[in-house]
């Protein structure tokens, strides 16, 4: 085997008869580092193109083009046409990108700026880069079968010839679906403001790839080849490009170095996944997400209520929500974890009120934590501080069931709280059908058990940190997100390391 410090001398024109996935299946088999960087060469150029565009950063790009690669290797068992890599890999590196981009906004971000960006792009303000990182997006989107060919034929210039070789089809067979997919392409763009003679003008040669240096490639090599044969990755992979696949798998079996290289590099980064260790026979994940800086993972949460922008600012002291007296939202405005939880969690949320003033009609209104069981019913668990009518400050918690037009509260527990503004924090456990409830005031201040309460041991459907106004919107609100932690047996959709 070649020393992984030399380049490999690969004629970067040379037409190689041998599939994408004969290639990819030699190398996750046997480790053989040429035929992975025969796939390097083959789709690297116009797949490092794509990351230049979505990113808009040099430096971004690399670290997305090495971390796509490493999730095709860490997915080798599971994918299911590996003849199709640079289809696979484009999906990867348009998500990649986005988020790497988010990350980079949000360090630039400056305390004050505007609400949060749609991102969108209309016809009006479409520059030429921007048209290029839609059609990015758009290729990103077409079915499985037909983003190999139109990629291969379209955007690397490949014969029918190579293509049906590369991807084991018949050259006819690429011709239809080359023709399908660009149909479907045009249409999808036209509704995003892209005339076809844009369009014609892209397709005809205006799709720049950038040459891999022997850096890159070497870095990538040496990841994939630490990946396949779990090895340490201290040292092998930078930080960056771990922080990128901080939300998969990718670090199983890699050892404690890179679990130190990882805790490094995230510290202060958007969502810390890290292990957590009960005995020497059980592993848990848990995310640890703060707010601060504005910082916001859209792989693990998602905005809750409508039109969250309306009211929602990042700030270097959390995600500050303000919301209306009138007018305002129907639904509580926070946000809401992605992927289901099953089994036992730990859970806990910390957020700040800057002005929530005792309600005239509504009982109360405030912050919570809701849970949503995954049952026919969708019965729920809330637990929040309130400024309530009659009570004032207070924490508490309720059961609703029944179905969801018919919702009923079962009870509603009670505590009286000290102070109406300030920092508080909320925990709850569960055991298997119970819940165990704590608050605390301040930043330090210490858990005062508040109630045990059995609800259902049903998988957890949306797990929501929110403002809420109660049975009746109607108070003006300013509060801050803080932070957001979970421990949990197992996320369903969400594998922060594999199991």
């Amino acid at each position: 085997m070649r020393n992984l410090k030399t380049e490999p001398q690969i004629d970067a024109g040379a037409y190689d008869p041998q599939s994408d996935g004969d290639l990819f299946r030699q190398f996750t088999r046997h480790g053989d580092q040429e035929t992975f960087a025969q796939l390097l060469v083959r789709h690297g150029p116009y797949l490092l193109g794509v990351c230049r565009r979505v990113t808009a950063h040099a430096q971004d790009a690399e670290d997305v083009f090495q971390a796509a690669f490493l999730e095709l290797v860490r997915n080798r068992a599971s994918i299911s046409r590996a003849d199709s890599v640079a289809g696979w890999l484009q999906t990867v590196v348009v998500r990649l990108g986005h988020k790497a981009r988010a990350r980079r906004a949000r360090r630039q971000q400056k305390e004050g700026s505007s609400m949060i960006d749609k991102g969108t792009v209309t016809a009006d303000d479409v520059s030429w880069g921007e048209v290029r990182q839609v059609v990015d997006e758009e290729v990103a989107r077409l079915p499985d079968e037909l983003r190999g060919p139109i990629i291969l034929c379209l955007f690397e210039g490949r014969t029918q010839e190579e293509a049906g070789a590369y991807l084991k089809m018949n050259p006819r067979t690429i011709k239809a679906r080359v023709a399908r997919a660009r149909e479907l392409l045009q249409k999808r763009l036209m509704r995003r403001g892209i005339s076809l003679a844009a369009l014609g003008a892209l397709l005809a040669g205006s799709n720049p790839h950038v040459a891999l240096s022997a850096p890159l490639l070497q870095a990538t090599l040496r990841g994939a080849i630490a990946v396949v044969k779990q090895t340490a990755v201290a040292g092998v992979v930078s930080p960056s490009v771990l922080v990128l696949t901080s939300s998969s798998s990718l670090l199983a079996g890699w050892g404690i170095a890179a679990a130190t290289v990882l805790g490094l590099a995230l510290s202060a980064a958007v969502g810390l996944v890290v292990w957590e260790s009960a005995g020497s026979a059980r592993v848990r994940p848990v995310v640890r997400q703060s707010f601060l800086g504005g910082q916001f993972d859209d792989e693990f949460f998602e905005w809750s209520g409508p039109t969250p922008e309306s009211y929602v600012r990042r700030e270097d002291e959390g995600l500050r929500i303000k919301l209306p007296a009138e007018n305002g939202p129907i639904m509580p405005v926070g946000v809401k974890v992605r992927p289901i939880v099953r089994g036992d969690f730990e859970a806990e949320a910390a957020f700040e009120f800057l002005d929530v003033p005792r309600p005239e009609t509504s009982p109360g209104a405030g912050v919570t934590v809701y849970f949503f069981m995954d049952d026919d019913e969708w019965h729920g668990l809330y637990f929040g501080k309130m400024n309530d009518k009659q009570r004032g400050p207070v924490f508490i918690s309720g059961q609703r069931v029944g179905k969801r037009e018919e919702r009923i509260t079962k009870f509603a527990e009670v505590v009286q709280s000290g102070n109406e503004s300030g920092i508080f924090r909320l925990r709850v456990v569960r055991e298997g059908a119970l819940f165990k409830l704590y608050a605390a005031e301040g930043t330090t201040g210490d858990f005062q058990h508040v109630q045990t309460t059995e609800c259902s041991s049903d998988d957890l459907r949306i797990v929501r940190f929110a403002t809420d106004w109660g049975p009746h919107p109607g108070v003006p609100m300013d509060v801050r997100l803080l932070s957001f932690d979970m421990t949990v047996d197992e996320f369903i959709g969400y594998k922060p390391l594999s199991e």
